[in-house]
């Protein structure tokens, strides 16, 4: 890549810094031995009260492309992002955690993307990095978002982008920020959804590109771990559900947003329910949990939620209700859920099915697509040259949707589809990968997760094969040797069963 003569840098590297001493030599490594040059990194310091502002000094003395801002009072990572955007002098800026990492290659990347597209945006991938080890497993559906190149006019044309609303893996033209007033609700924690979105909608053009870019530190084990992973403490979940409202809110001032701002609520719908089993045993949780909820729920009025599956919708449906008894009852009903047909249909069988007394109508926890707890894969086996994977799930829901495998990779772009062999035996579908040396040779990723697509109607979704969605038999079955180097086994690093090349 080129990187265009300027007057000033090209990029400019903004780093919210509060109280990471421990990691901030690492961060600030990462950024200036950067593969892409044409860069200014700038330090704002939201008056951190460990040695933050030192180390941050030591590095501006030492590198002339360094500066570092240091705020009086602690105002809050917004507060501290929007300023250094305002004084990035780069035609593109990036956003970076004080505790996290940039690949050596990282900004090369984007940038490459950036200038030669002339993008709003450029997304590239992420990864967990925890102990020194790098995973996908605290990722639901952002790998799919990365899971190939993308150069995107509209968000209309891939709405799934929605997933990625981390402001750190990315770049942003200055300008694009600029005239449309983008930026971060000062106060407010989680700032990066609301942000994000709005640029998403409001981008003429966003590239995606799939590699590694950014590594997102778990912070187990320390006093001060990020707001982002401190999902339930309960003034956190407060500003959850503010964030969440204020981006309803605020979409309803742009044309033509209904259906995207719809997309968003039901997608923020989902995050908000991750932490719902843990109203069982925090009462003061609960309170907070269900008036948060409560607020949101009448906020979105009749918005269509079945997307996000039977149990979800009745979460929703029985919180709208006040029904928290019965709402901490199904919590503690075991994952795999019990089904029941009727009239040619499958039903998830719990108390409140077809409960005339507070109206849920049996259509809300009707089985139309795969939801956990109601398929697994029964069978992984080796025949000659071929994997075979057996799924489990039951023929009156397989008749509503169409339902497909693919070996998505992980740290790059490619996928391997498998093939359908039909109906096995009764509620068993088999489907084949033939491990063939063209195939095998012609992968371009040494890591592939087993990803399960589904599409019911309207509605069409995703998920990788975690542990709790393989039956004892196949868990016991692992690892599986492929032959040609590659075997299947449980990966934490793509978070779910996955083929790897040993």
């Amino acid at each position: 890549m080129v990187e265009r003569p300027t007057d000033g840098p090209l990029l400019s590297i903004v780093v919210l810094v509060y109280n990471t001493a421990e990691y901030l030599h690492e961060c600030f490594d990462s950024l200036l031995t950067q593969r892409y040059k044409n860069i200014e990194v700038i330090a704002v310091d939201d008056a951190s009260t460990d040695d933050s502002l030192a180390i941050c000094r030591e590095y501006e003395a030492k590198d002339a492309r360094f500066r570092c801002v240091a705020r009086p009072v602690n105002q809050g990572g917004a507060v501290a992002g929007n300023q250094g955007v305002q004084l990035a002098r780069g035609e593109y800026v990036a956003l970076v955690d004080s505790d996290d990492i940039v690949t050596p290659d990282g900004y090369w990347r984007l940038m490459a993307e950036a200038t030669s597209e002339s993008a709003d945006i450029v997304i590239g991938r992420a990864a967990r990095l925890t102990d020194g080890a790098i995973s996908a497993v605290a990722f639901l559906y952002e790998p799919f978002v990365w899971s190939r190149r993308r150069v995107v006019e509209s968000v209309h044309e891939f709405p799934d982008v929605i997933h990625d609303c981390f402001y750190w893996n990315k770049v942003f033209r200055r300008e694009f920020l600029i005239d449309n007033s983008l930026g971060m609700v000062p106060g407010l924690l989680y700032a990066d959804r609301p942000f994000v979105h709005k640029a998403y909608f409001l981008s003429q053009k966003t590239v995606i590109c799939t590699e590694l870019v950014y590594l997102w530190r778990v912070r187990s084990g320390c006093s001060l771990v990020s707001i982002s992973q401190n999902n339930v403490n309960n003034d956190n979940f407060i500003d959850r559900i503010r964030s969440m409202m204020i981006e309803w809110e605020d979409c309803s001032e742009i044309p033509d947003a209904a259906y995207y701002r719809e997309r968003v609520a039901v997608a923020n719908a989902q995050r908000a329910l991750h932490v719902v089993p843990s109203i069982v045993a925090s009462p003061s949780f609960r309170k907070v949990f269900v008036e948060g909820m409560q607020k949101l729920l009448s906020l979105y009025g009749n918005l269509d939620f079945k997307a996000l599956g039977v149990r979800r919708q009745l979460y929703l449906r029985l919180l709208r209700l006040g029904e928290i008894e019965g709402l901490c009852y199904l919590l503690g009903l075991p994952v795999q859920g019990q089904m029941v047909e009727l009239d040619g249909n499958c039903y998830w069988k719990q108390p409140f099915l077809d409960n005339a007394e507070l109206g849920i109508e049996r259509d809300l926890v009707r089985l139309e697509f795969p939801v956990i707890g109601f398929f697994h894969l029964c069978g992984l086996a080796l025949e000659g040259d071929s994997l075979q994977l057996d799924l489990a799930l039951p023929d009156t829901v397989m008749k509503h949707c169409e339902v497909d495998f693919e070996m998505l990779s992980l740290f790059g772009e490619g996928a391997i589809p498998l093939v359908s062999l039909g109906r096995e035996a009764a509620t068993v579908y088999r489907f084949s990968l033939r491990l063939s040396e063209d195939v095998l040779s012609a992968s371009g990723s040494a890591l592939y997760g087993l990803i399960l697509n589904y599409r019911s109607g309207d509605v069409e979704g995703r998920y990788r094969i975690g542990w709790s969605l393989l039956s004892a038999e196949a868990q016991a079955a692992l690892p599986l040797a492929l032959g040609n180097g590659w075997q299947l086994l449980y990966s934490l690093e793509a978070g779910g069963l996955a083929m790897q090349r040993a």
